[in-house]
């Protein structure tokens, strides 16, 4: 969340780290895998993406007594063989505090709780340096630490742009991680922690890399971007979604604005351009009734991709349950 005018400049001496990144990272991934008894190489491997998670204010509150915010989510978030969020918190103590208007630091507890819940979050967004540097590098090791994968953030460019490759049943998947809100400020350097910009020819790069030298069989860009408050995306996020598609991501699924946006299918994959708020406390100009999106995909191992959007609604202390939509 923030309340500056948007900016869809890059600066250029960014473009040309990059560069460089793009060469240190070549042919490197994170990868994860989880030892399977049993299981059918032929069923649809489930993914879960949920929006914004916040752990201070109200859903910090209950994390700090014991009480777990995804508690009312929990089996639809357990229902899936990889469930990813984006945290919009940092966590741990270290670093400064930054001047801006809204900045989120978790609760001491949170690793607790998401560790239960999700197999992987992504740091590319605008609150990743709500305490400098020094909180981005303390929040990637509290979540190493924790056994949590993430993805979208690092010490240097290469670990911030690495690919996030997660192996189940026998398939492999990349998650990627980019911000756009902002980019120059939040971006990693070779000088300071960070997150990975979003520049296109660099995303659509990283969607190849994946594909090819990774030989990953899914692959998904998690995309924070957008306006904020806006019932729609714009038109170059439209076409970006698609130039994704068509250089071989299987969905595009994107975050950031705090309201869901609008959903549409490219080439047969699905596009989920907002997700909205998971987690996250009521503030001023809010609506009275916060709502977000769960998108659970279904990938077969041949045929279409199927999307589900589970709708969740957050109380007054920012913790979401499910919608139960029943027929009159």
């Amino acid at each position: 969340m923030d309340t500056r005018p948007r900016s869809h400049c890059f600066l250029p001496a960014l473009a040309a780290t990059f560069a460089a990144a793009a060469l240190a990272m070549a042919a490197t991934a994170t990868v994860v895998a989880r030892a399977e008894a049993g299981g059918d190489d032929d069923a649809p491997l489930r993914i879960v993406f949920v929006g914004d998670i916040m752990l201070d204010g109200g859903p910090g509150h209950l994390v700090s007594i014991g009480k777990d915010p995804f508690a009312a989510s929990a089996k639809l978030l357990a229902d899936a063989d990889i469930t990813v969020g984006n945290l919009e918190c940092v966590l741990g103590y270290e670093g400064e505090r930054q001047l801006k208007p809204y900045v989120f630091r978790g609760a001491e507890r949170s690793c607790e709780f998401l560790g239960k819940h999700f197999d992987a979050l992504s740091l590319a967004n605008n609150h990743t340096l709500d305490f400098g540097p020094a909180g981005v590098v303390e929040t990637l090791r509290r979540l190493e630490a924790a056994g949590i994968p993430s993805f979208g953030a690092g010490a240097t460019p290469a670990a911030a742009r690495k690919p996030l490759v997660i192996e189940r049943g026998g398939r492999r998947v990349a998650l990627l991680g980019f911000n756009e809100f902002y980019m120059e400020d939040y971006a990693v350097s070779d000088e300071r922690a960070g997150n990975n910009p979003l520049v296109v020819d660099d995303l659509l790069a990283d969607i190849a890399l994946a594909r090819g030298e990774l030989d990953c069989d899914i692959v998904i860009p998690f995309l924070h971007w957008g306006e904020e408050g806006e019932p729609a995306p714009r038109a170059d996020q439209r076409a970006t979604a698609r130039r994704c598609i068509e250089a071989g991501a299987s969905a595009v699924i994107g975050c950031h604005p705090h309201v869901t946006q609008s959903v549409e299918t490219h080439a047969g994959a699905p596009i989920v351009y907002s997700l909205g708020n998971f987690v996250f406390d009521y503030f001023a100009g809010d609506p009275e009734v916060n709502v977000g999106w769960v998108a659970i995909l279904e990938f077969p191992v041949e045929g279409p991709t199927a999307l589900e959007i589970v709708p969740v609604r957050m109380d007054p202390a920012g913790v979401p349950e499910p919608v139960v939509v029943t027929a009159e």
